[in-house]
């Protein structure tokens, strides 16, 4: 989803963009990055590749597919680890003498504790990459505030 904004503030890499809050708003992905819901008016953090001032007028753009992707990779990663602890948990028990359902079941909990791990390392790193909405082009060079 592409957008229109005015930025607000920059800090290094990212900048405070206002945009306005229009009736597909509730449907962005982006909508649970942007402060004041509801408003008439939001406000949102974006990469700013183009360095972009305040008072510049940008074009933003969400990557509504990469959350898709990453919803995908998520619930996945979750499913994978649970079952290959589960299944891990269950071949210990065949080399050992740990009845079939504890083992399976502690397996299942350290499957699901690694996958979140190790999915919020990846997260963590794959937000800052590529989940934020950036800044595209400035669209009108603002006033220089002194």
């Amino acid at each position: 989803m592409k957008d229109k904004g005015l930025v607000l503030s920059t800090n290094n890499d990212l900048a405070k963009v206002e945009v306005r809050c229009l009736a597909v708003c509730h449907g962005c992905f982006a909508h649970a990055l942007c402060i004041g819901r509801g408003a008439s008016k939001g406000l949102l953090s974006v990469k700013n590749p183009v360095s972009a001032s305040p008072g510049d007028q940008v074009a933003i753009e969400v990557p509504e597919e990469k959350y898709s992707k990453s919803l995908i990779v998520l619930f996945g990663g979750l499913l994978a680890a649970a079952l290959l602890g589960l299944a891990a948990g269950y071949f210990i028990s065949l080399l050992t003498t740990l009845p079939a359902e504890p083992a399976g079941i502690t397996g299942l909990l350290i499957g699901i504790i690694a996958g979140i791990g190790i999915l919020t390392k990846y997260f963590h790193n794959e937000n800052k990459r590529n989940l934020y909405p950036s800044i595209t082009e400035i669209i009108r060079k603002g006033d220089p505030h002194g």
